[in-house]
């Protein structure tokens, strides 16, 4: 006889059923009615028994994986027993020039040095924070009484850090033990800790220990520290034992760290900075002059569960070196993510003009990093690959290239099968589309597929009975107004051919001797010539031509913009309107503007 059980199935009443099947197939309960007998409820037992072991087995099951784990305390030890060890809460960094001006100051020195940890106060929306330097600073007389502070690399760009400094203080009761200390902070940024031991708890002497993470070599003799997250969300400290990982402290002795507790993303966006005291200087306090190069970026709370689950294979698959072009994207993702939306790592020797023994990648910053903290991580990421590359490969960094993406929309609308009207369709319409793009452009490898698209539109209401869209591509260029200049666009995609129906290529218009103008191509030639709107007239008959995935202009000069826009759009139809890959560096993302939504309304009644 067969068995009847399934061991899968985890439902209350599934189980049940099954039990009941497989006693009915014995001889006493031939004909026996389970559900009015007292048996039935010794039966409810089993089932839910059975039920609950089933479900406490899937999920402790679950709980041992990466891909399908869900308690943070699951992700958090499967990825540190990779290597991985989970962001903490980042502190909000802005760059900042500090400047003293004592000129008539007769007593003053020839350097002023300001220790770390010199605060700073900000405002967001009514709500305080602080922020500090995180080394000392130091300036020179120029001879005229003004001192201009750098920090120890001679940079004057002063980065200061977000955050409550507070320090932690244990004492080693067993060195032999392999204590692990408990940080009880979760605001804890990692990235700012300081751990010192002193040998004696009394003294002022003490030895500097390094981050694992941040260890080129690791001997017997190397003074590292672990810190990570724990399960209960906060962060423990451990060190070697003396065999393995390096020192240990040794019994009786001090160990403090010292860390900034962060606010996260709430302090993002501060840009004005006031130094809570002056500087004394020959015994009287002057106050300090601070400009803001670069307003706060960077803050952001714990990496997520999901972005775990994400880096933490790729993190591991690098195993903290630089060997691949992937293993660059990881890396720095890894060290800069509170910064960078995506990254798109690459080989030279798939770049556009092949350039052997060079890594090249490109980064797509948040929007809210500006151009003076873009360069400055750029330079880190510059250093970071010097420690950590393994082979003599260049990096070099490529700039992302946007290709905007406009549809020009057609539905077929049949009125009597929605109570909706016929503009609240357009608007939904609208809002999917626009919703598509967002959900599947913008980021590096991300594609736009026409059928994915219309196939959404179809399914906004039973009225639509069918749609069909153009596609367009756009790229964009500044000119210097009233300057002959050359401009020189490659789009993500290949270009249609030229034909003798309509024109490929079409620009924004723009003021050019005079009259409003456009660029656009001869009716079948891929030859560009500017063309004025308004009399119908051919101006200029050559100003470059297109072929492949590039247009060129030559010899262009545009007097002035028309309408809002302070630049040109340069529209094509590309080759293959169904579906937009973009490779390398490039970005498709949606122009709203050129979003056009056409509603074809069929008459009452005609239903297909």
């Amino acid at each position: 006889m067969a068995t009847t059980i399934k061991s899968t199935a985890l439902d209350f009443d599934a189980i049940k059923n099954n039990l009941k099947t497989f006693l009915a197939q014995k001889e006493e309960f031939t004909d026996y009615n389970f559900e009015a007998s007292g048996l039935s409820n010794i039966l409810d037992v089993l089932a839910y028994n059975t039920h609950y072991n089933g479900l406490t087995a899937n999920f402790a099951l679950n709980e041992s994986f990466l891909g399908t784990a869900q308690l943070r305390s699951s992700l958090v030890s499967l990825a540190e027993g990779i290597g991985y060890i989970p962001d903490s809460m980042n502190s909000a960094q802005a760059i900042i020039n500090i400047t003293l001006n004592l000129s008539g100051v007769t007593d003053r020195t020839a350097t002023i040095q300001i220790p770390s940890g010199f605060k700073f106060n900000t405002s967001i929306d009514g709500v305080d924070f602080v922020f500090q330097t995180q080394e000392d600073i130091s300036a020179d007389d120029n001879g005229d009484g003004l001192y201009r502070f750098s920090d120890a690399s001679g940079s004057q760009n002063i980065k200061v850090f977000e955050g409550t400094e507070r320090v932690k203080t244990f004492l080693v009761s067993r060195a032999e033990d392999n204590e692990v200390y408990m940080v009880p902070d979760a605001t804890m940024d990692t990235s700012t800790a300081i751990v010192r031991v002193y040998e004696q708890p009394s003294s002022s002497v003490f030895l500097p220990y390094t981050n694992i993470i941040d260890a080129n070599t690791i001997s017997a003799n190397s003074t590292l520290y672990i810190l990570k997250e724990s399960p209960n969300g906060l962060f423990e400290l451990s060190f070697g034992n003396g065999d393995t990982l390096g020192q240990a402290p040794k019994t009786g002795s001090k160990v403090t760290v010292t860390y900034l507790a962060a606010s996260g993303a709430e302090a993002n966006a501060a840009k004005v900075f006031e130094p809570q005291t002056g500087v004394n200087v020959s015994g009287t306090n002057y106050d300090l002059t601070v400009s803001t190069v670069a307003k706060a970026v960077g803050g952001s709370d714990k990496e997520t569960t999901e972005s775990i689950r994400q880096n933490a294979p790729f993190q591991y698959a690098t195993q903290n070196r630089m060997v691949t072009a992937v293993d660059y994207a990881s890396l720095v993702l890894r060290n800069f993510s509170t910064l960078i939306k995506d990254i798109q790592s690459f080989g030279g020797e798939d770049a556009l003009e092949p350039e052997f023994g060079t890594v090249f990648l490109s980064i797509l910053f948040n929007a809210d990093v500006d151009a003076v903290t873009e360069q400055v991580t750029k330079d880190s990421i510059q250093d970071l690959a010097k420690q950590l590359s393994v082979a003599s490969f260049r990096l070099k960094f490529t700039d992302p290239v946007k290709t905007f993406v406009g549809t020009n929309t057609f539905f077929q609308f049949n009125p009597s099968l929605t109570t909706l009207s016929e503009n609240s369709i357009k608007d939904t319409v609208n809002n999917t589309i626009k919703q598509y793009f967002a959900d599947n452009t913008g980021k590096f490898g991300q594609s736009y597929r026409r059928s994915n698209m219309l196939s959404l539109v179809d399914d906004v209401s039973p009225a639509i009975l069918s749609s069909r869209s153009e596609t367009f591509v756009q790229r964009r260029f500044t000119p210097i107004l009233t300057k002959l200049e050359d401009q020189t666009l490659r789009f993500a995609v290949e270009l249609a051919t030229p034909d003798d129906v309509k024109h490929i290529i079409k620009s924004s218009t723009f003021s050019f001797r005079n009259k409003v103008c456009i660029v656009r191509n001869k009716l079948n030639t891929n030859k560009l010539e500017v063309f004025n709107n308004e009399d119908q007239e051919v101006i200029v008959d050559n100003v470059g031509s297109y072929t492949g995935d590039t247009v060129s202009i030559v010899g262009l000069q545009i007097d002035n913009f028309v309408g809002a826009d302070s630049y040109i759009k340069i529209t094509a139809i590309p080759a293959n309107e169904s579906a937009l890959s973009p490779l390398r560096s490039d970005i498709v993302e949606i122009d709203p503007s050129a979003t056009i939504i056409t509603v074809v309304k069929l008459e009452s009644g005609v239903t297909n």
